[in-house]
């Protein structure tokens, strides 16, 4: 008797961890790695549905999520209300491209918690396209959370149902900056069209140009050259392009890896190109002159003198 009745005791404790489970929302926080098993009742996708890994942080109503991003040593976090509001996220900039967006809202479905993408946003627009790509999260064990989502998947005419398996895992992405970020000047690609086209200059008894070409997309390209005695000694290659609400200047020298400078200052005849950390220049500024030529300056650290070009239009 005595045995049965702790059985049965067993049982019950098992039955009552198992009803507060079920009941209670869970918590989704944890870092995420995709893994092969098999999804309960629906496809397993053909690749992971929510990329290899991600962590999430849950916190109240509101998620934090966290998703690696190649070539970049950060990872990239959005922040999801989970009141089902709608949310502009923008999408990580790829060097001299415009940045492109997604409008997001995440809401929970009992103990489902659905991130869908309402709506898409295209480089250099600021109207947004319908999309309805929905994304339903389910924890089936502290250590096991599914993602399902649909997908066209071989010949199949219409998207079917697919999901994949995640597992919790010891390790952790990269922590994200929390030092204060360069202070940028908002702006937009179109306040800068004023320094498209091409500009030549002279310096001693070298020729150097600057062409531009015209925004479109959200960024605008550049070749520049030097030549002395008509042959070229010098080139770079440049790009202003719009990226988290301001305007990112990208400067290649002799096809070296890309440098970034943010914008710090702007206004209808200048604008101010920042980055502390590199050795030089630090700054980069491009202004409008009365005669209309382009002046381009370029800096150091405090105690060197700053270098200007002269341009001309042709």
């Amino acid at each position: 008797m005595r045995s049965t009745i702790g059985t049965l005791t067993g049982l019950v404790i098992v039955f009552s961890g198992s009803f507060v489970w079920a009941q209670q929302r869970p918590d989704f926080s944890g870092n995420w790695q995709a893994v092969k098993d098999a999804p309960p009742a629906v496809a397993a996708a053909p690749t992971p549905v929510f990329g290899d890994r991600f962590a999430v942080k849950q916190n109240g109503q509101t998620l934090l999520l966290f998703r690696p991003v190649r070539g970049r040593q950060e990872p990239f976090m959005t922040t999801h209300p989970l009141d089902g509001a709608e949310t502009r996220i923008m999408l990580p900039a790829r060097t001299c491209l415009g940045q492109s967006g997604q409008v997001v809202k995440t809401a929970w479905e009992g103990n489902t918690l659905v991130y869908t993408i309402t709506g898409n946003l295209a480089p250099g627009s600021t109207a947004t396209t319908a999309a309805g790509l929905r994304y339903a999260f389910r924890l089936d064990m502290p250590d096991t959370l599914v993602i399902q989502t649909t997908m066209r998947t071989g010949t199949a005419a219409e998207p079917v149902a697919v999901a994949t398996v995640y597992k919790k895992s010891a390790e952790a992405l990269p922590a994200v900056d929390a030092r204060a970020k360069l202070n940028s000047a908002a702006a937009t690609i179109a306040q800068v069209e004023w320094i498209a086209g091409t500009w030549i200059g002279a310096q001693g008894t070298a020729t150097i140009e600057e062409r531009w070409t015209s925004q479109a997309g959200g960024s605008m390209l550049a070749v520049s050259r030097t030549l002395r005695a008509g042959v070229m000694s010098e080139f770079e290659f440049l790009c202003i392009s719009e990226r988290d609400g301001t305007l990112v200047y990208t400067a290649m020298p002799n096809a070296a890896a890309p440098t970034d400078f943010t914008l710090t200052r702007i206004d209808a005849e200048s604008a101010t190109f920042e980055n502390p950390a590199h050795d030089f220049p630090k700054m980069v500024r491009y202004a409008k002159r009365s005669d209309g030529s382009l002046e381009a300056t370029i800096s150091g650290s405090a105690n060197q003198k700053p270098t200007t070009f002269v341009f001309k239009k042709q």
